[in-house]
């Protein structure tokens, strides 16, 4: 057998954790508890990685004593659909891992030792932090265990035999060169597919997804991967209760027509903030030819004013930095003036949470492999028939509770794992695939293949009201946008990884489309013009994609009611 050691860099690990947002390195450190030698490799910068850095600083916090009512709100919000063991471990250990993450340094509010809840949403609480604190406390948190970090590493599958997954290979974006890295358990942490739709939200492209499936991992609620917000041009974005004073053209607000329950919002301080039904209202106004979509300052009373902006429903002391940025950004960004004019409020495509399917310690259905955070969000289950990210904060709990379950997981494992030896016909054959559009002259530029697939997937007719003709008409580009990519080439390696980001985008569309057109209902965030019913009696089930012979192959799985106290 040839030693390995011709096709690369060849790095040994207990643990690898791919990708080094706040879910990877908390893995990481948890890891690092039973297992001795722990690598975090992440295409970007590690402590800068990930959503954490570009978010609001918003944690959702479920103190112990409201845990089972909450548990029960998600599995009602969930439609029935939660896998709802992972729903009430969410519920019941949130607060306990936030407290172990806040006990590693990482700025969560704390007042007098403990962890501080204050209004959020009607139904939870949350906590704040500073994003570029917290990453900086994560990274000094993980230097300090001795974890070893690889940055600028794009990795680009994972290695197995005999059916378990032992490790992985990538290539350097600075260096060229290729590293297979062997590990007894592996943890994708790299996140979901945001399709490069917005600055805010493009660092993740679904290629971690796209390499557990590869490996054999199962991926599941796929068709709930179709998350909208809303924000202004220029990509300035704020999750405050500004929607509660959306107006339509004429000068109307419209949301509590649709959703008579936000009007409490104004009264409480708190938001509503479930980011679907706001998308929702907003393209039905829209539709009924009242677009576009505003919102006039000028109009506010000083309590609304307040509530819009969350200025004044927090104590002095937890006021975060750049709270009362809003108004400056729009009038030196956008060169408007809110004291003159209204503001066009505009309806923005996310992207998605992550479908890799996981138990209750962040097992994945191939031996060997973990995920964690955003990659596993919507394979969990525990929010059922709706992405994470309609919530605002749950993604970073989520992020806090997985990272901490799955470390633990994976650490113990790899601490008895045997180790097994590479087969080198493997490891050639995947170098290769990895590094064939380097070899390719290319007549199709890998952007027009990137927005051929966002043309499949950002527009709201296709992806958050959706009808089974149109669905078609958006596979038939998703499937174009597929072909296209044997056409494309790449001149370097900054060019080999945007292709394969394209590639992995491509079959998360893919997923999200089929697996939306085999559901054959509304519930949740999927919303079937021709199926506008919730059908428990044929549809009380999950929808799961597995690998067979080079195609995804799509079954359902009913969903065990488990817990109902």
């Amino acid at each position: 057998m040839t030693s390995i050691d011709k096709l690369g860099e060849v790095i040994v690990a207990d643990v690898l954790v791919i990708g080094g947002g706040i879910s990877g390195l908390l893995a990481a450190i948890k890891a690092k508890e039973a297992a001795n030698d722990v690598l975090v490799v992440d295409k970007g910068g590690i402590g800068w990685a990930g959503q954490v850095p570009l978010s609001g600083g918003d944690c959702a916090l479920i103190q112990p004593e409201e845990a089972q009512d909450h548990f029960r709100w998600l599995v009602e919000m969930g439609a029935n659909l939660n896998n709802q063991d992972w729903t009430h471990a969410f519920a019941h250990d949130m607060y306990g891992c936030i407290r172990e993450a806040a006990k590693l340094g990482l700025p969560f509010w704390m007042a007098d030792g403990e962890l501080v809840a204050l209004p959020f949403h009607k139904k939870y609480k949350a906590t704040h932090f500073s994003p570029t604190k917290l990453m900086i406390k994560l990274q000094q948190a993980v230097m300090k265990k001795r974890i070893k970090t690889l940055d600028k590493i794009f990795v680009a599958d994972l290695i197995s035999k005999d059916g378990r997954v032992i490790g992985a290979i990538g290539f350097g974006l600075v260096d060229g060169k290729t590293y297979i890295i062997k590990a007894g358990a592996t943890v994708i942490a790299n996140g979901s597919c945001r399709y490069y739709a917005q600055r805010h939200f493009s660092v993740n492209t679904g290629e971690g997804i796209a390499m557990a499936y590869r490996a054999g991992a199962h991926l599941m609620n796929a068709e709930f991967s179709n998350t909208y917000t809303y924000g202004f041009q220029g990509d300035i974005r704020r999750r405050t209760p500004l929607y509660l004073f959306f107006e339509n053209v004429l000068g109307e607000r419209f949301v509590e027509r649709y959703y008579p329950e936000v009007k409490t919002g104004i009264k409480s301080g708190q938001e509503f903030l479930d980011f679907y039904r706001i998308a929702d209202a907003m393209t039905k106004e829209v539709e009924a030819g009242r677009g576009p979509i505003y919102i006039d300052f000028r109009k506010l009373t000083d309590e609304e004013r307040s509530v819009a902006m969350q200025s004044e429903t927090l104590p002095a002391r937890f006021q975060p930095a750049g709270r009362g940025e809003l108004l400056k950004a729009i009038r030196e960004k956008l060169g408007l003036d809110p004291d003159r004019e209204r503001i066009e409020v505009e309806l923005q495509f996310v992207g998605g949470q992550g479908p890799i399917r996981i138990d209750l310690d962040c097992k994945t259905t191939v031996d060997g492999l973990w995920a964690v955070g955003d990659a596993s969000s919507l394979g969990s289950g525990y929010t059922g028939a709706r992405a994470s990210g309609t919530f605002g904060g749950f993604g970073v709990a989520f992020a806090t509770v997985s990272g901490l379950k799955g470390g633990q997981s994976a650490g113990k494992a790899a601490a008895v794992f045997d180790p097994i030896g590479v087969d080198f016909g493997e490891v050639k054959r995947l170098k290769e695939r990895m590094l064939a559009p380097l070899g390719r002259r290319g007549d199709i530029d890998v952007n027009e293949v990137i927005y051929r697939i966002h043309e499949a997937m950002i527009p709201v007719k296709y992806n958050l009201h959706r009808e089974a003709g149109r669905l078609g008409e958006a596979l038939s580009k998703i499937d174009g946008a597929s072909a296209s990519l044997a056409r494309v080439g790449a001149k370097d390696h900054h060019e080999l990884s945007r292709y394969h980001q394209a590639q992995s985008m491509a079959l998360s569309a893919g997923w999200t489309l089929s697996a939306a057109l085999m559901r054959r209902e509304t519930r949740g965030t999927q919303h079937r013009d021709d199926y506008p019913d919730r059908d428990d009696k044929n549809w009380l089930k999950w929808i799961v994609i597995k690998g067979e012979e080079g195609k995804s192959r799509f079954f359902t799985e009913p969903v065990p009611l488990r817990k109902t106290a």
